[in-house]
């Protein structure tokens, strides 16, 4: 007992090895996307979210099937990075607010359709952690012949980068 009364005694020295602190908690990546209703793998590392200098939000969602695509892109001009709802029908307040898609040869855009309802719906911000939380919300109608109407929809918690 005696020769482990040394050992007992090094916290109270300060001489006692330190726990490693955790490490900084990766940003959440959660990102869902339904086309039409079905569900459709988003590829959360090759979508993004950016933030520009003059504060436009860009959702840049990805197709896990189509990584390399350009998938759904809404903008959200002037965003003022706090929790509301930002609706497309605003696109002629002077605000840029739209959708656009693009998955191999399907081209759509929100501003190609007659009635546009979409909105993105911030419920979530943390500034210091650089990610927001939300849903969004769209209508896009395919360019050119056949002009389909596609409803885009998901959720997510994802990192926001500075463009």
């Amino acid at each position: 007992m005696k020769r482990f009364l040394p050992l007992l005694l090094l916290p109270l020295l300060g001489a006692a090895p330190v726990a490693p602190s955790a490490p900084p908690a990766a940003p959440v990546r959660h990102l869902t996307l339904r086309i039409d209703g079905k569900n459709v793998p988003a590829d959360t590392l090759s979508s993004r979210f950016f933030l520009s200098e003059d504060r436009a939000l860009r959702l840049n969602i990805v197709r896990a099937d189509d990584p390399d695509g350009q998938g759904l892109n809404i903008i959200i001009d002037r965003f003022p990075i706090k929790v509301d709802t930002y609706k497309f029908q605003e696109i002629l307040s002077g605000r840029n607010r739209d959708a656009s898609y693009r998955y191999n040869a399907i081209s759509a855009y929100s501003k190609s359709c007659s009635d546009n309802p979409g909105q993105v719906v911030i419920t979530g911000v943390n500034a210091e952690r650089h990610w927001i939380r939300g849903t969004y919300r769209c209508q896009v109608c395919e360019v050119g012949r056949g002009a389909r109407r596609f409803t885009l929809e998901g959720e997510f918690e994802f990192p926001v980068e500075k463009e």
